[in-house]
């Protein structure tokens, strides 16, 4: 029996998820990061970039930050982790900045969610944000700091400044999802230069996500921890996200489980009626099975498939190169407008290309 090449990467995706983990150390008291407005490039795995070089706004002395395996708590340094496509991968131009789950208590970098995009072009800078110490609106601030400065180096990196997306897992999916509909809130700009940068955002990518701060759907936890025990009204629906969307909102990728008992599946569901109101070009991926943050554990069938099914969405917008492992026979919407657009008007569809014989299919004689 063949062994598919989507569950060997997966296998080394997991693996390679716990290699790093092993790099970070034990629990210990980590001194914040060197402040220096100089990036050096080019970009190496592990890089650290602090997000406010001049800064951090509203900063107060919250005491020293820990590190527990890949889990970090006591931020008061925002900064990002760089992993570029690893030597001999050609750059895709593509940037991911991955915001980590924690229900805002603390960020947990484990897991091997950044080695699913290295493999295709895609450098991923890991959001180390502020959490519950801070509150609202600093994680905020954080993610569209994030984009902003990755956006304004981005011809030194070595990226298109126009495929510079966000990913989120949990309560980091609620910092993404942030970016994605608050990144022209003036809470996101400090006075600095670069609040002239855009901090949209061009793509998300939001996984077992907290994404409303209203009940009956909102993680009370993580609500607790941004918004503090008696939120107002005004504050929950600021951060509502799903309140927040516009015309402007980028495309999302979308993926939750009926399994999932710590954030409610309704979540993305009310995201994904607000993004369709506004017609933003959505894919929305819901399974059966799986626990929260289980999106890579094979034991859970088709909800450990929403990788691939991820990189066809990045391919087929662009964000990826074609490539001949692809499932899709048409490969980019450029490609597919015209077939769209003919079937629109009733035109006769294109004959069917003659069936490829199937991968296992038996030869005589062998």
């Amino acid at each position: 029996m063949k062994f598919h090449p989507f569950f060997a990467m997966l296998v080394c995706t997991i693996l390679a998820g716990r290699v790093m983990g092993a790099d970070v150390p034990g629990p210990e008291t980590v001194a914040a990061p060197t402040v220096s407005a100089a990036i050096p490039t080019p970009l190496t795995k592990g890089q650290v970039i602090p997000l406010w070089p001049e800064g951090v706004p509203g900063w107060k002395d919250i005491g020293p930050e820990t590190v527990s395996g890949t889990t970090y708590t006591n931020i008061s340094n925002p900064r990002l982790i760089v992993y570029p496509p690893p030597a001999g991968t050609p750059s895709s131009g593509t940037a991911i900045i991955f915001c980590p789950g924690g229900g805002y208590i603390h960020v947990n970098i484990g897991g091997g969610i950044q080695g699913l995009f290295n493999p295709h072009g895609v450098t991923v800078f890991v959001l180390l944000y502020r959490c519950q110490e801070f509150g609202a609106p600093a994680p905020q601030q954080d993610v569209l700091r994030a984009v902003r400065l990755v956006r304004a180096h981005a011809a030194e990196f070595g990226l298109d400044p126009t495929h510079i997306g966000v990913l989120g897992d949990s309560a980091g999916s609620h910092v993404a999802a942030c970016a994605g509909t608050l990144f022209a809130d003036p809470l996101g700009k400090t006075g600095a230069p670069l609040d002239q940068v855009s901090a949209r955002p061009d793509f998300m990518i939001l996984l077992f996500s907290v994404l409303t701060m209203e009940d009956p759907n909102a993680s009370a936890s993580s609500r607790r921890a941004l918004l503090g025990p008696r939120p107002t009204p005004e504050q929950m629906a600021k951060y509502s996200v799903e309140q927040q969307v516009t015309a402007d909102t980028p495309p999302a990728f979308l993926v939750h489980t009926q399994g999932d008992t710590t954030v409610k599946l309704e979540n993305e569901l009310q995201l994904y009626a607000a993004l369709r109101k506004h017609n933003v070009p959505t894919e929305l991926h819901l399974y059966p099975v799986g626990t929260h943050g289980s999106g890579l554990d094979p034991n859970f069938g088709p909800t450990a498939l929403w990788p691939r099914l991820c990189e066809e969405w990045m391919r087929f917008n662009g964000w990826i190169p074609p490539s001949p492992a692809s499932l899709m026979k048409v490969q980019t919407a450029a490609e597919a407008t015209p077939r769209v657009g003919r079937a629109a008007r009733g035109a006769a569809p294109a004959p069917p290309a003659a069936a490829a014989p199937a991968a296992n299919s038996a030869t005589p004689g062998k």
